[in-house]
């Protein structure tokens, strides 16, 4: 029978058989409330000599984080979560001939609170080769403070999306965007934009990839980023896809549409394993002139 208990549904149901046993299923509805969470982790990254842009950057550092915050916020189709992030970072070993955009090399070692909320919406049907859907996200953090050292704060601003266009069994467009933009004085090199590689994240939180760079490039504090793939099923397990992408950066607004921006382009072979895909591509851009 379906009772109530606080205002929600059980069922406790009950069967014989001619081999006899007793099943018994109790389903509760339970509401669906804000989950509290509390994060701590560290590492350390060594990424030796990268293109940072047009030079050379040896850059090590060691980073501590500690957040908390509230996730399982549901408004619409978007899952929402905020609270507060600090990060310790050590930075060492900077070597550069210059950096690019507007970044402070003074503050190497510091402790950086922040207010954070993020925003996202997932609707792929796959989560290595989908053939539609959207991801889309947003995030804010205001980092507000520097212990020991004071900073001015500041605001970083992200916000990114990908939809995939099915054209038949074989093909798939699959075009996509991502933007950082950095707004205060004196934000610390810790947190610059970054761009490069095929995967996100890989060598600093907030790196985005970009067909054309093998490693790393460092960016101005504006920086957008555009992709297209065109993806073409060769086999059941089998895909080539073609990629070209363009970034634009500036240290304002208003210097946006100066220079020629950065064009990259490339080719992969992917084979998707019951483990993940495997992938190989070769690439040029018009940041490094080299195929990689």
């Amino acid at each position: 029978n379906s009772h109530r208990l606080y205002g929600h549904t059980y069922d406790l149901t009950g069967k014989i058989s001619a081999n006899p046993y007793l099943q018994l299923k109790w389903s509760y509805d339970v509401p669906k409330i804000p989950t509290v969470n509390a994060t701590v982790s560290a590492r350390w990254t060594d990424m030796g000599m990268l293109n940072f842009g047009t030079n050379n950057l040896s850059l090590s550092f060691f980073n501590a984080r500690q957040e908390v915050y509230v996730s399982n916020i549901k408004w619409k189709k978007l899952d929402i979560r905020g609270g507060l992030r600090n990060d310790i970072f050590n930075v060492r070993n900077v070597k550069s001939s210059q950096i690019i955009g507007d970044y402070d090399l003074d503050h190497l070692n510091n402790d950086y609170p922040s207010l954070f909320m993020d925003a996202r919406t997932y609707t792929f049907d796959d989560g290595y080769f989908p053939t539609r859907g959207v991801s889309a996200g947003a995030s804010y953090s205001w980092t507000f403070a520097g212990i020991p050292t004071m900073i001015h704060n500041f605001h970083t601003v992200q916000a990114d999306a990908k939809v995939v266009v099915k054209a038949g069994e074989i093909f798939s467009f699959i075009p996509s965007f991502n933007f950082r933009f950095l707004f205060g004085p004196d934000i610390p090199v810790a947190y610059f934009n970054a761009m490069g590689g095929s995967m996100p994240g890989r060598y600093v939180d907030q790196q985005i990839p970009f067909v054309g760079i093998t490693n790393l490039a460092a960016m101005k504090n504006i920086l957008t980023v555009y992709r297209m793939d065109l993806r073409f099923r060769l086999a059941k397990n089998h895909y080539l896809t073609g990629i070209v992408n363009y970034a634009r950066d500036c240290d304002t607004f208003r210097g946006y549409t100066e220079g020629l921006g950065y064009f990259g382009a490339g080719a992969e072979y992917s084979f998707d394993t019951i483990f993940g895909p495997i992938s190989a591509n070769i690439h040029w851009s018009n940041l490094t002139n080299k195929v990689g």
